[in-house]
């Protein structure tokens, strides 16, 4: 979506990882909202994919699973062995490294399926169809996150979490929290990528 050069690129990287660091060390990156817990850290990856495209996306969402992972590793929780091979599994005195598949997997998926959705908005100029693209890649980023770590989790820890139907599962967590969060990082997605897009066409007349 951006055009610019690739020190544009790299300016717009290094703000947007800089939101990342932020919310990862602020309670802003996991915002309780009464019986939802709304998770924030996967915003600017998405925003990423929608700017840079794919690639940087996938890499934003590599580092977003290093930190899910790092978090779960030093913040102990009942599912912290989920996410991170360091952390011993109920009932045994080790980790098990499938856990870097559920940490690391989904979110690199966050960094690559909003720009193949972009992709579709590509030869559409009109603000709303950018807007309309944003959105939709915005929903579709964050389900992405919710769905895969909780088809994972399924999978992989099915009988240690307790879970007798791994479709049911899912379905109970994005009908809950899921969907709410989906809408939030859509509502984010939009404005922040727009604010980048204005800046770009204000960037370019600038220089003309």
């Amino acid at each position: 979506m951006i055009t610019g050069n690739r020190t544009q690129k790299l300016i717009y990287s290094a703000i947007l990882l800089a939101i990342m660091l932020i919310l990862f060390w602020t309670p802003f990156g996991f915002i309780q909202i009464g019986p939802f817990a709304i998770t924030t850290m996967h915003i600017p990856v998405i925003v990423v994919s929608i700017l840079l495209g794919l690639r940087y996306g996938g890499f934003f969402g590599l580092i977003f699973g290093l930190l899910s992972m790092y978090r779960a590793t030093t913040t102990l929780t009942p599912t912290s062995f989920v996410f991170s091979p360091f952390v011993p599994t109920p009932g045994s005195e080790h980790g098990d490294f499938k856990a870097i598949i559920i940490a690391i997997l989904p979110r690199i998926l966050i960094g690559i399926f909003p720009a193949l959705i972009i992709a579709l908005f590509k030869k559409n100029d009109g603000a709303s169809k950018y807007t309309l693209g944003f959105g939709l890649a915005g929903f579709i980023g964050s389900l992405t996150n919710t769905i895969f770590v909780l088809s994972l989790m399924g999978i992989f820890f099915k009988n240690k979490l307790g879970i007798s139907s791994v479709i049911a599962f899912i379905a109970g967590v994005v009908t809950s929290n899921g969907i709410i969060e989906a809408i939030v990082a859509t509502l984010v997605v939009v404005a922040m990528s727009n604010v980048f897009i204005v800046a770009e066409k204000k960037l370019k007349k600038a220089y003309i």
